[in-house]
């Protein structure tokens, strides 16, 4: 989701010099610029999970119309300046007991709502980051359906702010069902509190909840469910169909669990994911405030000024060559510059050229695919069982894809949807898909007939120089387990598990 949470991908909550010491082993070799302790702070800077809370700035100020893309290509996104909001409502929310990685906003989240279908499907957006004060934050989305019976299912819940609760209720119906389709951090932390709102709403969560470094279940979080999705029936199953992804135990311990919940629904054909795929375009969300993206956007900011003292991808050579700097842009250059070198660093950490990202930008965007840092942590390292998962999703006649970040409703179908994850078993086209040596992290190999598949050119390799190192020294040290590491008592009861299909 986006730097949102490389460690909370693997492991919910790994601490940051996991992955400082991975620029170490991982990246001194592969980076210009990078050797010894310089790649500690190079790890720290581009490696991590990273946002900055921006509380001084709700998103009030907005940019001028004139740099809103009149179209996006394969996705309807909500244009920015367009969602509905209630100033006099209050933003502010605290989360405790505070996480090993602090989820930004700190202590206000402003909200804005998107009516999709009219009077029947809604959209609710805030901004979100893990924040080690580096300003890089996406949307996270709250999907809201109407049912059949006049009342709402919520998929993914977003902090209940005063403000997100009175936009909710302006829909004028109850909210009857809460659904947490997954079991990563960012998206459950709020299903508890939410809860609390509407208590006469049932909950069903995905299964096998975790938490690390001691695992609580759910009602230490406030989760007080009424089933568990691929065990028990919802009283919506008439309504959607679903697919369970629950591969075995990722990394850290035996019950580190990556589950995912895919949705159908039927009546709308809409397929609800959560961190599975992005559509990533032009378009900014309005979650993320114009000082957020300035920031961003400018040559002397603190994360480039950071990146140019450790020479990271040859930086400073690039800065001299430059013909043009942020200096000279203009308001929307820079809001437009902001945005790339944020949503870039929130896919790839670090990507090869942040101070001039339009090439990396134009090879990643406006296509759905399965963003590199899920890719990398997490699908590369169990793809028999994602792509028996997306095989099944693959089977619904869906017109449209949600996600919980970035653009959405995505245009796209089953064809769509199974080219996303066409690159499995892996996206590195140096690797053979048999599991043969070649597939050693930096090995060499000497198959003069390999790379004649689909996954050949899917990210820029050189872009995923940073985030392919910090996987492969999780994988080395046993951080993210392989066959041979992996527990062999699982703490994972749905392993495996298809679950949902109806």
């Amino acid at each position: 989701r986006s730097a949102l949470a490389a460690s909370a991908v693997v492991a919910g909550a790994l601490a940051p010099a996991t992955a400082a010491a991975a620029a170490v082993d991982g990246l001194a070799s592969g980076v210009p610029g990078i050797d010894g302790a310089a790649a500690i702070a190079a790890a720290l800077i581009a490696g991590v999970a990273i946002a900055r809370s921006a509380d001084t700035t709700d998103g009030s100020s907005r940019r001028s119309s004139r740099s809103i893309p009149t179209s996006i290509p394969g996705a309807t996104p909500n244009l920015r300046t367009t969602g509905a909001f209630d100033d006099t409502r209050g933003r502010n929310y605290l989360i405790a007991p505070p996480p090993l990685f602090p989820l930004v906003p700190a202590f206000k989240r402003r909200t804005f709502r998107y009516e999709i279908d009219p009077g029947r499907v809604w959209f609710f957006e805030q901004k979100q980051g893990i924040g080690l004060g580096l300003n890089v934050s996406v949307n996270v989305r709250m999907t809201v359906i109407k049912l059949r019976s006049g009342g709402l299912w919520v998929h993914a819940p977003i902090a209940p702010t005063d403000e997100c609760v009175a936009l909710l209720k302006e829909l004028d119906a109850p909210v009857e069902h809460i659904v947490l389709p997954t079991t990563l951090f960012e998206h459950k932390i709020f299903v508890g509190p939410f809860q609390r709102k509407f208590p006469d709403a049932t909950c069903y969560v995905a299964p096998d909840q975790w938490s690390w470094p001691v695992n609580l279940p759910p009602t230490f979080f406030g989760i007080f469910k009424d089933g568990t999705l691929g065990v028990d029936v919802p009283p919506w199953a008439d309504e959607f169909e679903y697919e369970l992804l629950t591969p075995p135990a990722l990394g850290v311990a035996s019950y580190v669990a990556f589950s995912e919940c895919a949705f159908f629904h039927r009546d709308t054909e809409t397929l609800l994911v959560t961190d599975a795929v992005v559509y990533v375009s032009d378009n900014v969300p309005d979650a993320i405030p114009d000082a957020d993206l300035l920031e961003s956007g400018d040559d002397e900011s603190f994360t480039i000024g950071a990146l140019k003292l450790l020479n990271l991808f040859d930086i400073r050579e690039k800065a001299k060559s430059r013909m043009r700097t942020s200096a000279d842009m203009d308001v929307d250059e820079r809001l437009s510059l902001g945005w790339k070198r944020n949503a870039l660093q929130a896919l790839y950490f670090g990507p090869s050229n942040l101070l001039d990202p339009d090439e990396s930008w134009a090879r990643i965007t406006n296509r759905m695919i399965v963003a590199p840092v899920v890719s990398t942590l997490v699908y590369e390292n169990v793809p028999v069982e994602v792509q028996r998962w997306a095989r099944r999703v693959g089977r619904w006649k869906f017109k449209r894809v949600v996600p919980c970040h970035f653009d959405a409703p995505i245009k796209a179908g089953p064809r769509e949807w199974n080219a996303a994850f066409g690159f499995l078993p892996t996206s590195r086209p140096d690797v053979e898909p048999d599991g043969s040596p070649d597939n050693i992290p930096g090995g060499k190999s000497k198959n003069k007939n390999k790379n004649k598949n689909s996954r050949v050119g899917y990210y820029p390799d050189e872009d995923m120089v940073l985030l392919r190192g910090v996987g492969d020294f999780l994988l080395r040290t046993g951080v993210i387990f392989t066959d041979e590491t992996r527990p062999k008592v699982s703490g994972i009861t749905g392993a495996g598990r298809p679950g949902g299909r109806k």
